[in-house]
């Protein structure tokens, strides 16, 4: 999808909002006409004046007449509010109530484009990334313990750990925390599993997650670098996205751009506060070796390492098959 369908189906979606609004506000308005007569007379009155108001303020009458009728205004919606509370409702069941209050479902503020619309953006900007990638496959009631039952005491208790603080990292994110997660272990043990069950948590939740193996997304990225991918920017994506999911880290080509771009991804969410999850079948030291000094520690430094524990679970299940 091209920036230019993004940004119109987001402005599309803002709208709707703001339509919805009004429609639900004109319902609301119907039912206190029925329930409240005496309501609509008071409306009549809040209408009529504020036709005055923009009368004299158009003829540049003096701002004491403009007073006095604002005053009128003011005692007729204190008598609607009276009104409404005296039957049960909120004081403010009458007015519109936008989903954002800062541009009123416009998508702008004087004129620049509003948080909710660039969030909105992101949003679906982030949806067009991970269309073709496993973000419905997995949850946390989907993670069976069982495959790790033989494992030593320690490291199934460390398994269970994990399992835990994943479930915890997903109820209490917050974007605005750095929150960092270093998954480490063999093939085949749960570490995707696991985020991609903290994925769907959060995107229930309304957060934007983009989740993709190390490949995939350097790849797209030298595709959009080199100009053979257009209208797009995965890389703002990457940076400005509420949770990156960085999974297989170390299969992707090993090349200097793409060290160059793990530095720069890793680097920038780490200075800007925003959490990551990140995948690797590497050893701390395979990290280093790869990369250098300055990832592995900044990695280690603002991350919580869970190590997996196990025998690859796809082994397990085949296994399981062929004596069923």
């Amino acid at each position: 999808m091209m920036q230019e369908q993004i940004y119109a189906q987001a402005i599309d979606t803002i709208r709707a909002r703001r339509r919805a609004a009004q429609e639900q506000q004109e319902q609301r308005t119907d039912r206190i006409r029925q329930e409240i007569p005496e309501t609509a007379e008071l409306e009549r009155q809040l209408r009529s004046v504020c036709m005055d108001i923009a009368r004299l303020i158009g003829s540049g009458q003096c701002a004491e007449q403009i007073r006095a009728i604002e005053q009128q205004s003011s005692e007729a919606d204190a008598m609607l509010r009276t009104l409404l509370t005296a039957h049960g409702y909120p004081a403010d069941y009458l007015d519109l109530h936008y989903t954002c209050p800062l541009c009123s479902d416009t998508g702008f503020v004087n004129g620049k484009p509003c948080t909710c619309l660039e969030q909105e953006i992101g949003r679906i900007s982030a949806e067009e990334l991970n269309q073709h990638s496993r973000l419905a496959l997995s949850s946390f009631e989907t993670f069976s313990m069982q495959y790790y039952k033989k494992l030593p005491e320690e490291q199934y208790q460390a398994m269970e750990q994990n399992l835990c603080f994943c479930r915890q990292y997903a109820a209490s994110f917050s974007p605005s925390v750095q929150n960092n997660i270093l998954m480490l272990g063999n093939t085949g043990l749960g570490k995707t599993h696991l985020s991609l069950a903290v994925a769907s948590v959060l995107l229930q939740n309304g957060f934007s997650v983009i989740y993709d193996s190390a490949g995939s997304m350097l790849h797209r990225l030298e595709q959009e670098h080199f100009g053979k991918r257009d209208g797009s920017d995965t890389l703002e994506l990457l940076l400005s996205c509420d949770l990156l999911i960085l999974d297989d880290f170390g299969t992707e080509f090993d090349t200097s751009f793409t060290r160059s771009m793990i530095y720069t991804i890793i680097n920038s969410r780490i200075n800007a506060g925003k959490p990551m999850i990140i995948n690797t079948n590497l050893t701390s030291g395979e990290i280093k070796e790869r990369y250098g000094d300055r990832i592995l520690s900044r990695l280690l430094f603002a991350s919580k390492i869970l190590h997996f524990y196990g025998k690859d679970i796809r082994i397990q299940k085949r296994a399981q098959q062929n004596r069923s």
